[in-house]
């Protein structure tokens, strides 16, 4: 029990100085782009849906490997949302307003956004403390139910998301 105390805090420790960070870029990028952006949400965002798919499936057993994959990639994941939140700027905002013409549909398109990005970081963090503290409890008593609800909730905040922007 108290080496999965240990391991939880040791895994969460670098979760809040990763949250820190920026979005990665890849090679030669410059600079954090809207694109950029959606592809590493839905990459690492994927590390954490592995454990919820999983949890479902009676022949893939979840693991702890599983589990500190899906930490590590929400992760990244909050890093690229607080990008976003810290710098927004033309380029990390959604493209159709780019095309929009009139100010006040574009201001609200990125207040929108914006918006979208601070409710998905808060519901990522939730998602990789219920991880953490998952990791934490005895494989034998664990309850994965609530990872299976959270990741729904996400996926839903998401699909909505994608409606609006």
């Amino acid at each position: 029990m108290i080496s999965r105390i240990v391991i939880a805090i040791a895994l969460l420790m670098p979760a809040v100085s990763l949250a820190k960070e920026t979005c990665p870029l890849r090679n030669n990028e410059t600079e954090l782009t809207i694109n950029r952006v959606m592809r590493n949400l839905g990459k690492y965002f994927a590390d954490a849906e592995t454990v919820a798919r999983k949890i479902g499936d009676p022949w893939d057993k979840v693991t702890d490997q599983d589990i500190e994959k899906g930490i590590a990639g929400l992760n990244i994941s909050i890093a690229c949302a607080e990008a976003v939140m810290a710098n927004p700027t033309e380029s990390v905002l959604p493209s159709k307003g780019g095309l929009m013409t009139d100010p006040k549909e574009k201001q609200e398109l990125k207040e929108y956004y914006l918006y979208f990005m601070e409710e998905f970081r808060d519901a990522l963090v939730e998602y990789r403390d219920l991880l953490v503290k998952t990791l934490a409890t005895p494989e034998a008593q664990r309850d994965y139910a609530p990872i299976v609800e959270k990741n729904q909730e996400v996926n839903n905040k998401i699909n909505k998301a994608h409606k609006k922007i």
